[in-house]
This record gives C-alpha cells, structure tokens and sequence, in this order.
C-alpha cells in the first residue's frame, strides 16, 4: 500500500469535460447521499474504472456507510473498503495495485471518500483530476448542508409564525369573550336598572354602581392587555398590584414574597406575563384556596414560582396548550426554563428560570 498520488503535474484539458459531468451531476440533487452518489457515477464514467464506491463517514469517527456500490460484482470489495478506511484516517489519497481511494476533505474534515478499481490495465492514476472531483464533491455537499439548513429555518419560521398568530387570535378570542361574558354581562344589568329607574329614582343608585364595575372591568383587561404599570412602577409593585387584584376578584388567598432586582424591560415583561398566566390559569381551573407566588434571585438565577393547593393536572395531556407553550417560550427566549409539576389532587406547580447575567439595569 503506498500514498504515490500527487495533486500537482496536472494534465491538460482532457479532464475538463469529466469535471463538468461531475459539477453537472452534483447540481442535481441537495441531498448529501445523492451527492456522492453522483459524483461516484460521474467519476466511473469519466475514468473508465471497472467499479466504484461511495461511502458516507460516521459522525464519531471512520465507521462507513456505502451510498452507492459497484455497478456489478466488486472482486475487491472488501479490499476497498479497507483501503477507504486507510484514506479516511491518513486524510490523504491511497493506492494499492489498481484499487484507489480518496477522502472529500472540507477544512481538514472528512466528508466522504471515494474507492476506485481502475482494471489492471490502469494503474497510472491523475492524482490531480481525482482532487478535483473532491474539492467540487465537498463543495456540493456544503453547498446541500446550507440548502438543508435553510429549508429547516425556513420550516421553523413558518411555524413560529403560525404558533404566534394562533397565539394572537387566541388572546383575541378571550379579550373578546371576556367583554362579553363579563363587561356585556355588567352593561346588560345596567340597562335594565335603567328602565326599572323609569318608576323608581332610587334604582339610578344601583345604574351609578354597575356602571363602575363595568368600567373597572374595562380598566382590568387593558392592564392585562399592556401591564403599564411596569413602566411607572417597576416589576415588583405592578406583580404587587396585580396580586392584590387577583385576591380582590378570585376571593383566593395569596401569599407573596416578591424580592426582584432591578432588571431590563425583556425580563420585566417575560416575567410579569409568565405570573399573569399562571394566575389566569389559577383562576379559572385550579379551584384553588390559597396561591403562592414568589419572586427571588437564587444563585445566577432569577426564579418565579407559583404554586397553588387546587385539583391539579396531568402536565403531559396539556403540554401543547397556547397558554403553557407562550409560558415556556417567554422563559426560554430569555435562554431560561419553565418547569410545571402537577398531579391530579395535588396542586401545581409553575417555576421559571431565567439567568441574571445581562438581564440587571
């Protein structure tokens, strides 16, 4: 076995019209095995060898894996492959005899590598038309990663795009059944006080106060809708505020430890919205007594923890949920976590992480 294959002395232009096969041939497909499987059809033609293998490399190191065989039965075969082995950890052309093999290298990376049986009758190799193929094989094969990875970004922006209007038409839809449920109720009781004052006065007592609550209502919803709050008061008076109005409308007790640093408005926000939600989730399905909410800094971490003694909940049937998914992406946009322990008659548990570093004012 020996390494005599040189990239230099390169011949003429006879290899041109192969190298333009192989460049053709590679064009055709953005899939890597295909790739090589083209270029090892390309190079069988363009040199006349008797067979031909292609291999893929593991990602751990020289395991092979054939793309594409001989055409016909290979008396070599096993010789080859050995022989494809020897290229793969010298990083470098091999020959034995009449058998050849290559490595596609990409910045010192092994990419691929090609095993030929040139015939007896053809031993003298082009050393540079073979280092051609393999610069232009890893090229294509760069070139099908890049395709590749655009096509998933692509597939993920498209899903991240979906996930979020569904997200928007969601909150849509409970502002807009709120205003109905709650705000329409209100109005509707106003009006019929107001007919009924026709032939009582007394009742516009009644009208003056219904209208408050509906109004109070109103002032609710636009809070949830923008927490302005966090731009006059900061995060912890507006999580005290809002706290004190969760009590105040859920009749359910809160217990609060609220002892945030000074932290950037990414944080302020996330962080409000990640309570906002776990309490709205209290609230409506939790049949709750009592809710833990703290807020504290442990370690390099900013922790939020909402716990509450209600009925519980199977954490994996509920998983894909709008409300729990924007809960998570809101931690994880912040290179936090989320974390939801819960079980049925057990309470749940809602905890976000997410890292002080870069986030203090």
């Amino acid at each position: 076995m020996n390494t005599d294959l040189t990239l230099a002395d390169c011949p003429g232009g006879h290899r041109l019209a192969a190298l333009s096969r192989v460049a053709a041939a590679m064009a055709e497909t953005f899939e890597p095995a295909r790739v090589l499987e083209r270029s090892i059809e390309a190079l069988i033609e363009a040199t006349g060898a008797r067979c031909g293998e292609a291999y893929q490399v593991g990602p751990n190191g020289p395991a092979l894996e054939v793309v594409r065989g001989c055409r016909g039965v290979c008396p070599f075969k096993r010789r080859l492959e050995g022989l494809a082995r020897e290229a793969v950890r010298r990083r470098e052309p091999v020959r034995e005899g009449s058998l050849v093999a290559f490595p596609v290298l990409r910045e010192g990376e092994v990419r691929g590598v090609f095993g030929l049986d040139l015939g007896e009758e053809r031993e003298g190799v082009d050393g540079c038309f073979l280092g051609a193929v393999g610069h232009l094989t890893a090229l294509a094969l760069d070139h099908a990663e890049l395709v590749r990875e655009f096509e998933r970004r692509e597939a993920e922006r498209v899903r991240l795009l979906r996930k979020w209007l569904g997200a928007q038409e969601e909150e849509r839809r409970r502002v807009g059944q709120a205003l109905h449920d709650e705000v329409g109720g209100i109005l509707t009781g106003a009006l019929l006080a107001l007919r009924l004052a026709k032939n009582d006065p007394e009742r516009l007592e009644e009208v003056r106060r219904v209208l408050g609550q509906a109004l109070d209502e109103v002032r609710r919803l636009s809070r949830e809708l923008r927490p302005a709050a966090l731009d006059d008061l900061g995060l912890a008076r507006a999580l005290e505020r809002h706290l004190r109005e969760f009590a105040g409308r859920t009749g359910i007790r809160v217990h609060a430890r609220i002892d945030p640093p000074k932290l950037d408005r990414a944080r302020q926000v996330a962080l409000f919205r990640i309570a906002q939600e776990a309490l709205t989730n209290v609230a409506r399905h939790a049949h709750a007594q009592n809710v833990w909410v703290t807020l504290e800094p442990r370690g390099d971490r900013l922790v939020l923890e909402v716990r509450d003694d209600g009925a519980g909940f199977d954490p994996e049937r509920t998983s894909g949920t709008l409300g729990l998914e924007g809960m998570r992406e809101r931690a994880e946009q912040l290179e936090g976590r989320l974390r939801i322990v819960s079980a049925r008659g057990d309470g749940t548990r809602v905890l976000a992480e997410v890292p002080l570093a870069g986030g203090v004012d």
